[in-house]
């Protein structure tokens, strides 16, 4: 991947600042301030992401792959933009429709799925070092079990999705769903960060105490 890679470091500089990111968004921002504001960093784990950087072949840049309408992207995003002023790692954000070349260096679930938010953290001179897709693992095992539970009291096919479910009760199903999950986003984004600093600690041979 990394030889192939179309991120080269004149790429990476095109990418959206946050803030650039935040004011091009048409929905979301007030998710996207909610959990910039409600920050689940605790002081250990910005002193394990400071270290990170500091090293000589540390994280000094992030790449985010996100768009607004996604409610992964709006509860894990602000999280790495907050580790990204706390440590002065550079994070650029490019939007996952519009570049679908990076999309394609990233692909989950066997290279059929173009789940976001990914976030690829990157050495100074832009050689890879880790990525982070989607949610955390835990939350996909919840997220499948209740989709599952919901599935069943609707009397939904056992493989029916968002997509595919009926019309008449594709709204009910999604509601249903984010009114269950949502009480479980805190605990969700202490994952992801467990499992991002897990990742970096495995990547770059350091330790992980948290």
């Amino acid at each position: 991947m990394e030889a192939a890679s179309v991120v080269t470091p004149q790429r990476f500089e095109q990418g959206l600042r946050y803030s650039d990111f935040i004011a091009q968004a048409a929905v979301n921002r007030d998710k996207f301030e909610q959990f910039y504001n409600g920050s689940a960093l605790t002081a250990e784990d910005i002193s394990f992401f400071k270290k990170a950087v500091a090293l000589p072949n540390g994280p000094k840049k992030i790449l985010a792959l996100a768009e607004a309408w996604c409610g992964d992207v709006y509860r894990e995003l602000p999280t790495v933009a907050r580790i990204a002023e706390s440590t002065g790692a550079d994070l650029r954000v490019f939007l996952r429709d519009e570049n679908p070349d990076i999309m394609d260096e990233f692909l989950s679930n066997g290279g059929k799925a173009r789940a976001i938010p990914v976030f690829v953290f990157y050495t100074k001179d832009t050689r890879y070092i880790a990525h982070f897709t989607e949610r955390s693992a835990g939350a996909h095992a919840e997220l499948a079990a209740i989709i599952g539970q919901v599935r069943s009291e609707l009397r939904l096919p056992p493989g029916a999705t968002f997509a595919t479910a009926p019309e008449a009760v594709r709204q009910t199903f999604l509601r249903e769903v984010i009114e269950r999950i949502a009480p479980r986003f805190p605990d969700w984004r202490k994952e992801s960060i467990k499992e991002m600093r897990a990742l970096l600690s495995s990547a770059l041979g350091i330790p992980d105490l948290g």
